[in-house]
């Protein structure tokens, strides 16, 4: 009988902990923000030559700040969350599709592996 109710009781203190834990839609964001700019800087030191040339660098740092602002408005617009109290999913919004791209539990989210590869591909190309 004390088994039952401490397991219960578990269990209902697990599933409290993932409702206030949830990750709200500003927490996903800021992950997609941070894959994205990720990609960006990897993609742009890979894509320039490693020179100490001033004018080089400055159009480097251009380069990230206007990426950077893209990526921002990107994400603001297309990126979105559905809770489901428990956890909630990354939903990205590109020319009326809508793809799951994440899932939030226990204050984090994850992305998919497969937007990951896909960054990835793009970078090799």
């Amino acid at each position: 009988m004390k088994k039952n109710i401490v397991t219960f009781l578990l269990i209902g203190l697990i599933i409290l902990i993932a409702v206030i834990t949830n990750p709200n839609e500003a927490r996903h964001k800021e992950v997609v923000k941070h894959e994205l700019n990720a990609y960006l800087q990897k993609s742009l030191n890979e894509n320039t030559s490693k020179s100490d040339d001033a004018l080089e660098n400055a159009g480097r740092g251009l380069g990230s700040m206007f990426g950077g602002m893209v990526i921002n408005s990107l994400v603001d617009n297309a990126v979105s969350c559905q809770s489901y109290v428990l956890f909630s999913v990354t939903n990205f919004t590109w020319e009326g599709k809508t793809n799951t791209i994440g899932v939030g539990i226990f204050g984090n989210v994850y992305i998919s592996d497969e937007l990951k590869k896909k960054l990835k591909q793009k970078i090799e190309e």
